[in-house]
């Protein structure tokens, strides 16, 4: 009877988690003095997450590495005197109702080469909702 009713309320999670479906997250990070939005968005075939760091155009951001939970990972470093590129990871997905966990990082204005720049783990989710992952802290989302 117990196992029945675990059964039926992991059923309504995943009813609840499907209607409130967006397929796009949008936290809004601020990592050693550089604004930047981690932007993720599902396929429409729900089989892969495509996950974005933009600094949009905050000349100190100076090295933006993303990592994913399956090792995928890519590092952009802007070229003297030009605003920072957006790196971006393609994440596989087998459950499109699963929250996604990746780390974010952002070497600012005082970041040096050699140096180590601040990581942030955020848990992304299809609901449009992300947590900082060592918290569990909602983080603030654009739309």
């Amino acid at each position: 009877m117990q196992q029945h009713t675990h059964d039926k309320q992991q059923t309504q999670h995943r009813h609840t988690k499907t209607t409130a479906y967006k397929d796009r997250t949008g936290p809004a990070l601020h990592i050693d003095s550089v604004k930047a939005d981690v932007v993720a968005h599902w396929s429409s075939k729900r089989d892969h997450l495509v996950v974005e760091l933009r600094p949009y155009f905050d000349r100190n951001a100076k090295v933006l590495p993303i990592d994913g939970p399956a090792g995928e990972s890519t590092e952009t470093t802007p070229e003297k005197g030009w605003f920072p590129r957006a790196p971006e990871i393609s994440v596989p997905v087998k459950d499109p109702l699963a929250e996604v966990t990746v780390r974010t990082a952002v070497g600012g204005k005082g970041w040096q080469e050699g140096m180590t720049p601040s990581f942030r783990a955020v848990r992304l989710s299809p609901t449009g909702i992300a947590y900082n992952a060592e918290t569990g802290q909602r983080l603030p989302s654009n739309p």
